[in-house]
């Protein structure tokens, strides 16, 4: 079937949600397509690498990020039920920024998502040849095959987009983490050498040494769990939206907070943090840990398994932010052929451009290294996210002010607004905070080139939507 299709762009009001053809979403499904968004063992390595400050930066991470994302996005989900992000921002701010944050949701995913495809790929060469990780045209066409596969499936809708999420963070995350995390308790009791450092000392619990470097690693954390909010553009098509949106969004929260922290200090212990690689770490680990119990013929399926968890992440992201873009067309932003969609309610020809987009950003792997393009696209994509999240914060709070009488059936908790600012404000600072660690050059790239260069892609990433959007109101008629 095709949407209807509007014949003017509206400045202020609000845009209609997007039919749908039948609420089919239960809290468990949801639960695992918000987990999916953010939940992989690739953030474990890294994790791994700070050692025991690994507690401090979750912690932090979890009450200035987390915990105030998640109860924004519960608020403002159950009071619009509407297609997440855009709908958010636009009854806040009007049509031109809630394209805008949509915009930049949707772009920051297309950078991320290649660097998610990147990490798919090395971990299959631990499946097959790990030599083939040296291969760019492997990496490449690993990528292509993936997303297109991804795509592919997902334009049989949001319930067939729903199962591969619950089967590859089952089966590619929860289970690989689940045997990290038991092998290497086993490893410890068997009086194995423990490789992390246990030692009660300020510096080794806390980032009080280099703390540049630390900054650097404070963002990985923060945009390890970024994401949650995505699973809201699936909010009409969820059962009892209202009861079921909180509980999967704080559900997937703590699942995984708890399994990351878990996995993160399983690879600590038995990876020497001298040898660790932050790409493939957890494999390193598995490997370690399966030669201790002469398991290793198991290593080719564990990588395969972890490649296919991340793979289902991709998955998952293919059609949360376009399904915004979607809603952000049906209001004449975006041209007509853009705002169909196939009996699926699946919005067929912008899943088609984002696959386009997709494989042309992954061209970066064959005209660079594979680490420098990963960490200019994950680089990009947290600036980008990063002024998103300061539209969304301050929403919230704009609404609670412009549409008060608008029920709430969740409420950030805290009075009558003082919560709100409390919680939002600190989300707000985080993510501004963020904002300009992204602007620190990671490796060795030289700063007075890699900062001017992200401000620069961060402008233009607004102007785009904005210039854009007026161009639509000119030529579309009121």
């Amino acid at each position: 079937m095709d949407t209807q299709k509007p014949d003017l762009v509206t400045a202020r009001t609000s845009t209609p949600a997007i039919p749908v053809k039948g609420r089919s979403i239960g809290v468990v499904t949801l639960t695992m397509m918000t987990a999916a968004l953010f939940f992989t063992l690739r953030n474990m390595p890294m994790m791994a690498g700070t050692g025991l400050q690994m507690v401090f930066f979750n912690i932090v991470t979890v009450f200035a990020f987390l915990i105030p994302i998640a109860l924004v996005a519960a608020e403002l989900a159950t009071a619009w039920p509407k297609n997440g992000v855009f709908h958010w921002i636009e009854e806040a701010y009007g049509t031109s920024w809630g394209f805008t944050a949509i915009w930049l949701q949707w772009t920051q995913s297309i950078f991320g998502i290649a660097s998610i495809l990147a990490y798919v790929a090395v971990n299959l060469c631990y499946a097959f040849d790990p030599q083939l990780a040296t291969n760019r045209w492997f990496i490449f066409g690993i990528i292509l095959v993936v997303y297109w596969g991804a795509t592919a499936a997902n334009m049989r809708g949001t319930r067939t987009s729903g199962m591969i999420s619950t089967v590859c963070l089952s089966s590619g995350v929860l289970l690989p983490s689940a045997v990290l995390i038991i092998m290497a308790v086993f490893y410890i009791i068997q009086g194995n050498p423990i490789y992390l450092k246990l030692a009660l000392t300020a510096d080794n619990w806390l980032p009080l040494v280099n703390p540049e470097h630390h900054l650097l690693l404070f963002l990985s954390f923060i945009f390890g769990v970024a994401g949650i909010e995505v699973s809201a553009g699936h909010a009409r098509e969820v059962r009892n939206v209202r009861r079921n949106y909180p509980i999967a969004v704080f559900s997937a929260a703590i699942l995984g907070f708890v399994v990351t922290l878990l996995g993160g200090l399983a690879i600590a212990v038995v990876v020497p943090v001298a040898h660790l690689n932050m790409v493939s770490g957890t494999i390193q680990a598995l490997q370690a840990l399966f030669s201790t119990w002469h398991l290793s013929f198991l290593l080719p399926l564990a990588a395969f398994l972890v490649a296919f968890g991340a793979a289902g992440q991709v998955s998952t992201w293919i059609l949360g932010p376009i399904k915004g873009m979607w809603a952000a067309s049906q209001s004449g932003i975006l041209p007509a052929s853009f705002q169909e969609a196939n009996r699926h309610g699946v919005p067929r020809n912008l899943l088609l451009l984002q696959a386009i987009f997709m494989s042309v950003v992954a061209l970066l792997i064959l005209v660079m290294p594979v680490n420098t393009a990963f960490l200019l696209l994950t680089s990009l994509a947290v600036v980008l996210y990063c002024f998103m999240y300061l539209l969304l914060f301050t929403a919230a709070i704009r609404l609670r002010y412009t549409h008060p009488d608008v029920p709430r059936p969740y409420r950030v908790p805290g009075g009558r607004n003082w919560g709100l600012w409390l919680v939002a404000g600190i989300g707000f600072m985080t993510s501004l905070a963020c904002l300009f660690i992204g602007l620190i050059p990671p490796g060795h790239m030289a700063e007075n080139i890699y900062a001017p260069s992200m401000i620069g892609a961060l402008i233009l990433m607004i102007l785009i939507p904005l210039g854009w959007y007026r161009y639509r109101r000119q030529i579309v008629p009121a």
